[in-house]
């Protein structure tokens, strides 16, 4: 059975999240962990006992809120959904979002977490919510970053982004690969050169790698030639009309570049589509 990590703000956007999570996962057995966290009180620096007393009765009514707030999520979301094969548990938690998400991915043993985003006004004014850029490198479970207003209707082709830099996956793309045989998916992977005209040996034989951990999946290969990893990647991405975008989050590689602020009109595409981001980590 697999896990799944959903945290919630209550607002319009996380149950658009929520509503995509059980879509994609249909097809399997899954406990959803429906979990709202919110930030520790901090008081003034001369705190009286009456202050203490007031951020107790604070604190309370704050968690009675999240409390009420993640019964009314847990009723919509059983409403709507009537698959036997799906659990629900709801998680409240007072700590900051970060915290909060590391120790239930940790204690929970999440297979993914997926969020909701509020579009260009995210990270570093790019592309995908704050809350969601705190997570990037954070865990290494994958995160699935879903934008306003879509609905999964179909994932009949899922874009992969790679640079052919990774030799070993160690399991780390099981999730894609689960998705796109439910959904009888093909996998289109684009590689984007900007000033070499060839692959290395290198990434020639990294590229048979991936083929090889992707099977039996259908894959397309593509390479872009002469633009930016940026806007190769937007051009793909609109041209084929995907369904779905992966990318690798790794340190000082092409999600760096693909999140850099000074890139966020050229990538604004990825506000379109739902974001796997796999962390390189996860391979070792």
């Amino acid at each position: 059975m697999k896990h799944i990590l959903l945290p919630t703000d209550f607002s319009e956007n996380s149950w658009e999240a929520i509503q995509y999570a059980m879509n994609l996962f249909k097809k399997q057995r899954v406990t959803f962990f429906l979990m709202h966290s919110y930030e520790p009180h901090v008081s003034a620096p001369s705190t009286a006992v009456t202050s203490k007393r007031a951020n107790s009765i604070i604190m309370d009514s704050i968690k009675e809120e999240a409390k009420n707030g993640l019964q009314e999520t847990l009723k919509k979301a059983l409403e709507v959904n009537t698959n036997k094969e799906h659990q629900f548990k709801t998680i409240i938690i007072n700590d900051y979002f970060l915290g909060a998400v590391q120790s239930t991915v940790s204690n929970m043993k999440i297979d993914a977490v997926v969020v909701g985003t509020k579009g260009a006004s995210g990270l570093k004014e790019v592309t995908i919510g704050s809350n969601t850029a705190n997570l990037i490198g954070k865990l290494k479970c994958p995160i699935i970053a879903v934008p306003k207003n879509v609905v999964l209707k179909s994932l009949s082709d899922i874009g992969f982004a790679s640079d052919y830099s990774i030799s070993e996956y160690h399991h780390g793309l099981d999730l894609l690969i689960e998705l796109a045989s439910n959904f009888k998916s093909k996998i289109s992977v684009v590689h984007v050169m900007n000033h070499s005209k060839e692959l290395s040996s290198e990434m020639r034989a990294n590229k048979m790698i991936l083929e090889a951990e992707l099977k039996p999946i259908p894959i397309d290969f593509y390479c872009i030639t002469d633009v930016s990893v940026e806007v190769g990647t937007r051009i793909f991405s609109e041209s084929r009309q995907l369904d779905m975008m992966c990318v690798i989050a790794k340190q000082h590689g092409f999600f760096d570049k693909l999140l850099h602020k000074s890139q966020s009109k050229s990538i604004s595409h990825h506000a379109k589509v739902p974001l796997i981001i796999f962390n390189h980590a996860a391979f070792a």
